[in-house]
């Protein structure tokens, strides 16, 4: 029974260092690139990023049941995130954060998944989504 579960542990292990791998090389490419809007002020630890986590989902995904269900059900695995809702227009699946603790801070923070790592999120032409307890504000880049 340990063992099996250790190995289930270990592959999801396996899968996030492939992400974190993967993030760490794409910053190095997009690093040249500069977004229209930059960041000011840090993060508060206000938890409410882990509490309303959006995940964009192609609408195709999100009306099949069988890929909606496989989303969310790898999402749950590999992120140790829980589904809150399903927003449809714009869609999106909100997840929460199980690692999630009482004073805002993260359970796993060595092992948190990109979409933790990255937020807030700089897209290259939209104004950054955050949240009114975020420290962090967008700025244009003059």
């Amino acid at each position: 029974m340990f063992s099996r579960f250790y190995n289930i542990w270990m592959l999801r292990k396996l899968v996030l260092s492939l992400v974190i791998a993967d993030n760490y090389i794409s910053g190095i490419v997009r690093k040249p690139f500069k977004t229209r809007w930059v960041l000011v002020g840090k993060c508060r630890k206000c938890g409410k990023c882990c509490e309303d986590i959006k995940l964009a989902i192609n609408p195709r995904l999100l009306t099949n049941r069988f890929t909606r269900e496989l989303v969310i059900r790898w999402t749950s695995w590999v992120m140790g995130f829980y589904l809150k809702r399903i927003e449809y227009d714009p869609p999106y699946l909100v997840f929460g954060c199980k690692k999630l603790q009482p004073d805002g801070t993260c359970g796993d923070y060595k092992w948190r998944p990109n979409v933790c790592r990255n937020y807030p999120l700089l897209d290259f032409f939209e104004e950054p989504a955050l949240f009114d307890t975020c420290g962090y504000k967008a700025k244009l880049r003059e």
